[in-house]
């Protein structure tokens, strides 16, 4: 197959080519389309992982940390990411009234409506994700990516 990027033209050997390469065109591209996607509302990808994990617990109380260790990133970044969507009231940063060195996030009902805008996305993004796919070839493709994960699990933990 070949490939063109902005200057150039080069060939992939999809047969031999690093897995790492696949997962990483597969990010890239993914990436790339959720962001022109998330534009239009005036989002990012990084924020809609934010949005998406603080509605997915939102029956429960998180903090700056839970965010930062649950979704692996630096609490800079985390610190960084609220501040825009506290300024774009998708999020509420409220001092924890039991401990006062604790901030709880909570989602605001701005992000509700969001989240069942982007569940529809998301729900389209998926279906033409495994386009052309069995329902067996979706399931095994579900066991392997999870087995993937799991193996990049272990390797992190090395």
């Amino acid at each position: 197959m070949t490939c063109i990027n902005k200057e150039k033209e080069y060939f992939r050997d999809k047969e031999h080519e690093p897995l790492s390469f696949k997962f990483k065109l597969i990010h890239e591209a993914f990436a790339n389309m959720l962001n022109r996607q998330l534009s239009k509302d005036d989002m990012t990808f990084s924020q809609l992982i934010v949005i998406s994990y603080l509605w997915e617990n939102r029956d429960k109380k998180v903090t700056q940390k839970d965010i930062s260790d649950a979704l692996h990133i630096k609490h800079p970044t985390t610190i960084g990411l609220l501040k825009r969507l506290e300024e774009k009231e998708m999020v509420k940063v409220v001092v924890d009234p039991d401990n006062r060195k604790y901030r709880n996030i909570a989602i605001t009902e701005k992000s509700e409506e969001f989240m069942q805008k982007n569940w529809q996305r998301k729900h389209y993004t998926d279906q033409n994700l495994v386009n052309g796919m069995t329902e067996e070839e979706i399931l095994q493709l579900r066991h392997l990516l999870d087995k993937v994960i799991d193996n990049m699990n272990k390797l992190e933990r090395e």
